[in-house]
Order: structure tokens, then sequence, then C-alpha cells
């Protein structure tokens, strides 16, 4: 009886953390099943770079021109900027390592949004045959993205999120070196047994120090169930970092600040071995305001989200189809912050093939405990 329990108990804590506002969003997926060369250097990296850059930089630039967005327009204006000047730059990274005739070299290296969007549509213009499968699978899936993006722009700042920063102080992953990513994982722990066990040991084989955002609802029900001394080998050469004491929004509860402070005097009892002070905070749904963000300064803690979701929430993701998300986006954004939850089961499946393509190819686990 005791194990269907839990495996309940689990399922209706995923269900329960899923926004009303987002429940029935559509999210962009991919399986990114039709690239046809293996990205184990770090040339092979850049030319799957260039393509992915190109194909978002020719969905952005189609929704610019139907100009369908809706919502605030200095935030929108903001955000274009930003992710304009993104694209261009991660675009002259990826071109560095250009040879005569490769893909998307020709020509000289775009210096701005006009130039970005002109190599793009001429690259895409006289893609290799073999491309076209690749093309036909990552077009929509970039249109779906840039629609996320921009409703996202949108609706800030009244809902905040991850598309823009509230402080300079706040981390998004843009701050990292080019082909540096950091995983991070939200809403943990799991009943004794689940998957942020199984989680955090296949990350110990892999060597990769992760950083999991603990939700205080459900530590403290793990906390019950188990000692000071398992909590901390539970997370051993992990990061153990806060996510708030309830998920729900920061930015309009009003006992947020009293219970972020509360939780994380408890939760500084299960550090690891090695990690001395309780640093990293991260909203549920990225949603905060200048008090919480003072409240963390206050504590010396900084406020991390992401630049990579994964989506794996989602009822329509897979661990597959979370993977191809997540490398089209780590080849896009090339170097960031990626958001998965260890209360669902997508990571684990999803991991191995993430890292598995990426081998050889320069990327860089970020270690935790350096951030």
């Amino acid at each position: 009886m005791y194990r269907p329990f839990r495996y309940l108990t689990a399922l209706l804590c995923s269900v329960l953390l899923v926004p009303t506002a987002q429940a029935g969003l559509k999210v962009s997926l991919t399986e990114r099943s039709q690239w046809p060369w293996p990205m184990k250097t770090p040339q092979a990296f850049d030319v799957a770079s260039r393509a992915e850059l190109a194909v978002f930089t020719e969905a952005m630039a189609d929704a610019d021109a139907r100009n369908d967005a809706t919502g605030d327009a200095a935030s929108l204006a903001k955000w274009k900027e930003r992710m304009r000047q993104v694209v261009v730059d991660n675009f002259a990274k990826a071109r560095e390592t250009c040879a005569a005739g490769a893909l998307f070299c020709e020509g000289a290296v775009p210096k701005d949004w006009d130039a970005m969007v002109a190599t793009s549509r001429a690259g895409l213009a006289k893609l290799p045959a073999e491309l076209a499968p690749w093309y036909a699978e990552q077009k929509p899936f970039h249109q779906g993205y840039v629609a996320e993006l921009v409703r996202l722009a949108g609706l800030f700042p009244k809902v905040t999120s991850e598309i823009l920063p509230l402080s300079p102080s706040e981390r998004f992953g843009l701050e990292m070196p080019d082909r540096s990513f950091l995983l991070t994982f939200d809403d943990g722990p799991t009943p004794k047994g689940g998957s942020t066990d199984a989680l955090a040991e296949q990350l110990r084989a892999q060597g990769i120090h992760a950083a999991f955002f603990l939700l205080g609802n459900n530590y403290e029900a793990r906390r019950k169930a188990t000692s000071v001394e398992q909590l901390r080998a539970l997370y051993s050469g992990m990061c153990v970092a806060s996510h708030g004491q309830e998920h729900r929004s920061h930015a309009s509860w009003a006992g947020a600040v009293a219970g972020m402070e509360s939780f994380h005097s408890k939760l500084a009892e299960s550090l690891p071995e090695g990690q001395t002070k309780l640093t990293l905070f991260r909203p549920p749904y990225g949603q905060r305001n200048p008090d919480i963000l003072q409240a963390l300064e206050r504590g010396g803690m900084k406020n991390m989200l992401w630049n990579i979701d994964s989506q794996d929430w989602h009822a329509s993701n897979s661990g597959t189809k979370a993977a191809g998300r997540v490398l089209s986006l780590m080849l896009l954004w090339r170097h960031g912050i990626i958001l998965f939850h260890d209360i669902h089961p997508k990571a684990a499946s999803a991991l191995p093939r993430i890292w598995s393509e990426t081998r050889g190819s320069g990327v860089h686990w970020v270690d935790c405990r350096s951030e």
C-alpha cells in the first residue's frame, strides 16, 4: 500500500504545482531528430548553432512583420532589442570556427539585426537537400518558441517572469562563458526513493554538480520522514537552493518574504557537505517584485532565474521532446541556465541524450558550487 500511495502523492504534487494560468498553454516542442551530423567537436556544435540561430531569426522576423504581438509595448520593445542583440552576438560566436564553404559562413559576419535577417534568409534558401527534413521539423518549433517569448514579454511587468530582469543583480545565465550551461531542478524533494533520489545519483555518476531549488512544503514532508544526515547525503555534490515556502506567486503573496525567510532558516540545517551557506533563490514561476529582491539582498542571496526552459512539466512533453527542446535552445542561446523539475521523471530520460549529443562539442557543465 505504501508505494502506490507515495506515487500518488508525488503525482498530485506535480499536478498542483502547475499554475492555473499555464495549465492550458501550448508549448513548443521538438524531438530534433532530423539533424544529420553528430556534434562531437566545437566546430560541429557551431555548424548546428548557426543553423538554429538562422531559423529562429527567420521566425522572429516573420513575427515582427505580422505585428500581431499584444501587451505592454515598452516591455515588448525592450525584449526585442535584447533578444536581437543576443542572436547577433551568438551568431558571431558561432562564425568563429567557420571553414571555407561551411554552412552559413558566406559573406561578412552580421553586425546588426537587419544583416542577421538577410544572412539567415539567404542561407536557409540554399540549404543542402539533406537538411530539408531538419528544417521542416525546426521551423515550426522556432515559430512556437518565438510566440512563447512574445507572450511573456507582453505580460511583463504586470506578470514578471524570466523574460526580462527587474534588477541587474539577477542571474539568467547570459553572464556565463560561451558553451557553458548550469543544470537546475525545481520543486523537490520528492518522497524518499522518488525521482529526486534517482536524479541526484544520475548526476553524481556523470560528475555533474547541479542546483536543486527546494520547495518548503515538499522539504518539510521529506524532513519528517528522514534525518538531516540523510538529506545532506541526498544532495551530496549538489547545491541546495530555495524555491520558497509555497508554490505560489511571490509577486502577489503578502506573506512571501516572511515565509521565505522562515523556510531558509530551516533549510540551512540540511545543506550538503561543502556548502556553508544558502545563497540561491528562485521564485515560483519566476514571479517576483522589488520587496523579494530586497529581502534576498539583506540575506546575502541571489535571485537565479533561467533562459532555457525544458517545459518538462507540460503534459504534452516527453523525455525525448524535452531533450530535443533543450538541445535546440542550447544551440540558440549558446550559454545559460537550464530549468528542469526533479518532481517529474522526464529529466532523467532527457539528460542522457543531451550529455551524449554534446560530448566533445566544447559544452561545459558549470559547477553550481562556483555560483
